[in-house]
């Protein structure tokens, strides 16, 4: 039984962590900017690879309003059976920089692009609970 791949989105108003389900595994993909062309980005990696589910981790404060409406503008550009979905992400980045601090990662790399990194954290937590992380995008 092959499970569906999932793409799964760190947004961030600079750029955008990118990572990948295998089975029930996540890989940290890529980091996009996030400028005029990363909806063409988006929509050519889910063609690309196959993705039948896009997931995008939902902070909070001023950056959870700013990331409903990145998902919103998503909905009207993918596919018709591709809608975004939003999970829970509070603090996924820290997450990432103090599991590479305990792996002897240098500062100066633990404060680079990591958001891959925190798109992939963010894809396990969501594969291993699906249901208890989703989010109603209409939710203020």
């Amino acid at each position: 039984m092959s499970q569906s791949k999932i793409l799964a989105i760190d947004y961030g108003t600079k750029r955008l962590g990118i990572a990948v389900s295998h089975a029930s595994l996540a890989e940290p993909l890529k980091v996009i900017a996030n400028d005029n062309q990363v909806f063409d980005r988006l929509v050519e990696l889910c063609k690309q690879l196959q993705v039948e589910q896009v997931i995008v981790g939902l902070s909070e404060n001023q950056m959870a309003a700013k990331t409903k409406a990145f998902v919103k503008q998503l909905a009207q550009v993918l596919p018709g059976e591709l809608r975004p979905q939003l999970v829970d992400e509070t603090l996924t980045s820290q997450e990432v920089r103090r599991r590479l601090q305990q792996q002897g990662i240098k500062y100066k790399k633990r404060q680079g692009s990591i958001d891959h990194y925190a798109a992939a954290l963010i894809l396990t937590d969501y594969l291993a609970h699906p249901v208890a992380k989703e989010i109603p995008l209409t939710e203020d």
